[in-house]
C-alpha cells in the first residue's frame, strides 16, 4: 500500500488497515485512569501493542489525522478504538 493510497481513505477505513487484528474490549488491566504508553517506529512495518500488532503506515496517517503528530520525537495522547487513550511516541527508527 503506498502513502497517496492512505491519504484518500476516511477514518473508518485507515482503522480497518491499522487495526487489522483487532482490539478487544477491555484491552488490559491497567488501572483505570492510567494510560499507557506505545511507541512507533517509523522504520518499522509493524507496532506491538499491548492488543496485538498494528500497521504502520495506516496508524501514522491517522495519527497524524487526529493529532498532527509526525516527526521524531513527538509525544501525543490518542483514543483508540477501545476508547481507551494511549500516549503515543514518535521515533524515526528503531535503532
Amino acid at each position: 500500500m503506498n502513502t497517496q493510497e492512505l491519504h484518500t481513505m476516511n477514518d473508518e477505513e485507515l482503522k480497518m488497515k491499522a487495526f487489522g487484528e483487532g482490539i478487544p474490549p477491555c484491552s488490559d488491566d491497567t488501572p483505570s485512569g492510567e494510560i499507557q504508553t506505545i511507541t512507533v517506529y517509523k522504520d518499522c512495518d509493524k507496532i506491538q501493542s499491548p492488543f496485538g500488532t498494528i500497521e504502520t503506515a495506516p496508524f501514522l496517517e491517522l495519527l497524524w489525522r487526529q493529532t498532527g503528530a509526525d516527526c521524531d520525537g513527538e509525544e501525543e495522547d490518542m483514543v483508540f478504538p477501545d476508547d481507551k487513550t494511549y500516549h503515543i511516541i514518535l521515533k524515526d527508527t528503531k535503532n
